[in-house]
């Protein structure tokens, strides 16, 4: 062999050990890849609630790509319309789709049902080419649409994702769209089970809590109170003068008044707080983080907020007032949810006994006393 056969063998196996040693890397990035997949899909797996669900996927995409656009268009269960999440640059923003761009890929998918791949992304070009001309109207399309994910349940599709444009350009990695197929495929799963749960633990009227689910929280809420000495509080509502809506308007009156109730209380109380209704006009919130001062702020914001709804039932104008009973949730010896239900109810009762539309917090301590919407004090057990 002379040298120059010997140098191209050199360098046969220098370009062998440097093929070699990329793909080592590879199955090291791959390797690294998957990790961390599995990391992230074992956490996701852990929420039940679907707003964790769709907050823990936010936070994670950040760390791979941020679209211009991402939007989660949901139907759950059990109910008529839509619920969306809708970002921008990965940040929540209050906006929506037109509805009808569900329904209709929802139709599609369906039909496809056995060869959709339950939470794969679909580029966005292949319905635009499969779907009629002018589906996706000219405002849909300035959102620059890249990626479409259908999410499948017993019943079909359930939940349609859209995602646009990277921020920046640019198309999406191999590293990415791995990363996005493994994790929505697994949320197709968790999100259904995640809406059946909570249907089993909220009433069908409102979509509040139910009073099962609420004893649950007070309890947590005693748990940490005694392990982290985390401050909870409770509030009692209950409507004034709720039969005189049934009796005068009917019945689909008073519950219109019912879910303009319950829709101010979801809009007033934070994420981590609970928002119950006992039946007929009565609603019950777990409110965490607090103490005296803001359990008392909160309830008459409440209070204020419920004064100023406006309906209208046959051309005449009605409004709402309710009373309001609190007890904060102490570490005292004996205290149960249903300790603190009789000390709100207690204040509730005062509420309504002293002309309504107001707010009484009964103050648990050696002397047990109640602050009253009008500044008055009382020892009275």
């Amino acid at each position: 062999m002379n040298e120059k056969e010997r140098n191209d063998d050199d360098k046969k196996v220098t370009l062998s050990e440097a093929a070699l040693w990329f793909r080592i890397e590879d199955l090291k990035n791959e390797s690294r890849e998957l990790n961390r997949a599995i990391a992230d899909i074992s956490q996701l797996v852990s929420y039940t609630r679907v707003d964790s669900m769709v907050d823990f996927l936010i936070s994670k995409l950040n760390d791979y790509f941020i679209p211009e656009t991402l939007v989660f268009m949901v139907k759950p269960p059990r109910k008529n319309g839509l619920r969306q999440f809708y970002y921008s640059n990965l940040q929540k923003v209050n906006k929506t789709l037109d509805p009808k761009y569900f329904y209709v890929l929802e139709e599609y998918f369906d039909n496809l049902a056995n060869t959709t791949v339950n939470g794969y992304a679909v580029p966005f070009d292949n319905l635009v080419h499969a779907l009629p001309e002018n589906t996706f109207s000219d405002d849909f399309l300035k959102l620059k649409p890249k990626l479409v994910i259908p999410l499948l349940g017993i019943g079909g599709v359930y939940a349609i994702i859209y995602i646009s444009e990277k921020n920046g350009g640019g198309s999406f990695s191999a590293n990415e769209m791995f990363y996005i197929h493994r994790m929505f495929s697994v949320l197709a799963v968790t999100m259904q089970n995640g809406l059946h749960y909570e249907i089993s633990i909220t009433e069908p009227k409102t979509g509040l809590f139910t009073y099962d689910f609420f004893i649950t929280r007070m309890e947590e809420a005693i748990s940490n109170l005694r392990r982290y000495n985390r401050l909870s509080g409770m509030l009692i509502i209950d409507i004034d003068f709720f039969k005189h809506f049934n009796d005068t308007y009917g019945h689909l009156c008073g519950d219109k008044v019912l879910l303009a109730l319950a829709d101010t209380l979801k809009n007033i109380v934070r994420e981590n707080d609970c928002v119950a209704r006992f039946g007929g006009e009565e609603f019950s919130i777990l409110l965490t983080e607090c103490d005296e001062d803001s359990l008392w702020t909160i309830a008459e914001r409440i209070r204020l907020a419920v004064s100023e709804i406006v309906l209208y039932e046959k051309d005449q104008k009605l409004s709402i007032t309710i009373s309001v009973g609190g007890c904060l949730i102490h570490d005292i010896r004996g205290v149960t949810p249903s300790y603190i239900f009789k000390k709100a109810d207690k204040a509730l009762y005062y509420s309504k006994q002293h002309g309504r539309n107001r707010t009484t917090i009964y103050k648990l301590g050696f002397l047990d006393a109640m602050k009253i919407s009008n500044g008055e004090d009382t020892s009275e057990e």
